[in-house]
């Protein structure tokens, strides 16, 4: 089965329902069959995201979107937070924003999935979940198929 690494860009669609996909993306990656992996940055990107919104009038309650999401990162939840690597995951980001047009966590996000998720995978099939055009192509360009 292919595990299916989700950036921010993509997961936050899941959990703010004002969102474009808010609900194929939430039935997707927190009710699908996929299992579903995504780095620990997420976490507080997720946070930057829903208080930028809440600042912004769009969300009353950010922290209520937070809890929930720690609550789908629990054992039993249907993501897992893939630990940063620093020691793999900066160097290969290093080079990915030489090689292709990235910001720096949107190369982190590519660095984890290829290194920590690959390896988690054993083998089967990792796929990179973005809404960032340029994350998608490098993350296509370094092996890993779209979601």
């Amino acid at each position: 089965m292919t595990l299916v690494y989700v950036d921010t860009s993509a997961l936050a669609r899941a959990y703010l329902e004002d969102e474009p996909e808010h609900a194929e993306l939430s039935w997707r990656l927190l009710h699908g069959e996929e299992p579903v992996v995504t780095s620990a940055l997420t976490r507080v990107e997720l946070a930057s995201t829903a208080w930028a919104a809440a600042r912004a009038g769009r969300v009353r309650q950010p922290e209520l979107i937070l809890e929930r999401f720690d609550a789908d990162c629990a054992d039993d939840g249907p993501l897992t937070l893939l630990r940063l690597d620093s020691d793999t995951c900066l160097p290969l980001a290093y080079r990915l924003v030489g090689e292709h047009r990235l910001r720096t966590l949107d190369a982190l996000h590519v660095a984890v999935a290829l290194t920590t998720a690959t390896d988690l995978a054993a083998g089967e099939p990792v796929s990179f979940l973005t809404r960032d055009k340029d994350q998608a192509a490098a993350a296509q360009a370094a092996g890993l198929s779209r979601a």
